[in-house]
């Protein structure tokens, strides 16, 4: 028998298989000529001194809880202009050397020379430069990015990252005689990160793969699948991915809540219907059936919810539930 495959919520639509999405390849959200500017603009206000994100974002004008923030940030980090130290909100950016030099050295074929670098310093950048070089016909590329590339770019982000990469190469003034891809280090974008590891209890942002922001503010994890690798969260219906998520403080005004106790579920299987009763003390009841249903497995089910029923009101009418409940609520003021 065929089983069911986990469900991955995205734009608050299931999708039944991860291996249905197809996810682009990280790439500078803004180009380069952006990325130097908004690199000014830090310097101006931080000179050498580091700053957490969301202060770097006011500087560039985005609200604190935009995703623009965070793109354009990882944009910098991926062009070698930012260094950066920390996961989520305890996460600060400084200007890297390579960026000074763009920004300060008087000498203007070293200064050149660094825009070249930076240019060239995404991952993906060198990857294209190295089969394409500098003008690569636009349809020969996407169709090779939609069919040959791997990862496969996705068709909504292939032509915003042909135009960043193309507004890129002109303004560093890069041509095929350069040399400085050699020179260029890799800038981590291939090691693997030390991710922060979502618990119960924490106050997260969802942060997907393209750099979007999932939520509208911090949500609360209530949370895990057996497998760990998949959360849920208050107010979400369904389950969203553990390893896209970064801690965040609680939002302001909100009284810091008791513990919540370890809760463990199945991510919802497909063609299923579920509904979760909250209960006492932070539990809950949680029903599924399948959506399609006959006549007969209609009356089943009734028959069932009367012994359930039974079931559930016979430990509530005992005498130790009784003494239970008048331990908690204390003597009776009845006469």
């Amino acid at each position: 028998m065929a089983t069911a495959s986990k469900v991955v919520i995205e734009n608050g639509i299931p999708l039944p298989d991860k291996k249905m999405r197809t996810r682009s390849p990280a790439f500078p959200f803004v180009n380069l000529e952006t990325a130097i500017r908004r690199a000014k603009e830090f310097y101006d206000q931080q000179q050498h001194h580091s700053a957490p994100v969301k202060v770097a974002a006011k500087l560039w004008g985005y609200e604190e809880k935009s995703s623009g923030g965070l793109q354009t940030t990882a944009a910098m980090v991926s062009f070698g202009l930012l260094g950066d130290v920390g996961t989520g909100f305890h996460r600060r950016v400084t200007l890297s050397p390579l960026a000074l030099k763009i920004l300060l050295n008087p000498d203007s074929i070293d200064k050149g020379h660094a825009i070249k670098q930076a240019a060239l310093t995404p991952k993906i950048h060198r990857q294209v430069w190295n089969k394409w070089g500098s003008s690569p016909p636009e349809a020969t590329m996407r169709y090779a990015l939609l069919t040959e590339w791997e990862p496969k770019f996705n068709p909504n982000a292939v032509d915003a990252f042909i135009h960043e990469y193309r507004d890129t190469i002109a303004f560093a003034k890069l041509t095929e005689s350069d040399s400085v891809a050699s020179e260029v280090k890799d800038n981590g974008d291939s090691k693997d990160e030390i991710r922060y590891i979502a618990q119960i209890g924490d106050w997260v942002q969802w942060e997907r793969g393209n750099g979007d922001l999932g939520f509208p503010e911090p949500k609360r994890v209530k949370g895990i699948s057996p497998d760990g690798n998949w959360v849920y969260v208050d107010g979400q219906n369904g389950c969203v991915p553990r390893a896209e998520l970064l801690r965040e403080p609680p939002p302001e005004g909100v009284p810091k809540p008791d513990p919540l106790p370890p809760q463990f579920q199945s991510p919802p299987k497909i063609g299923m219907q579920e509904m979760i009763v909250p209960l006492a003390n932070g539990t809950k009841a949680v029903f599924q059936w399948p959506t399609a249903l006959t006549e007969e497995d209609v009356e089943d089910l009734k028959d069932s919810l009367k012994m359930l029923e039974r079931k559930i009101t016979r430990p509530a009418k005992s005498a130790d539930s009784m003494e239970v409940w008048k331990n908690l609520n204390g003597p009776s003021t009845n006469k």
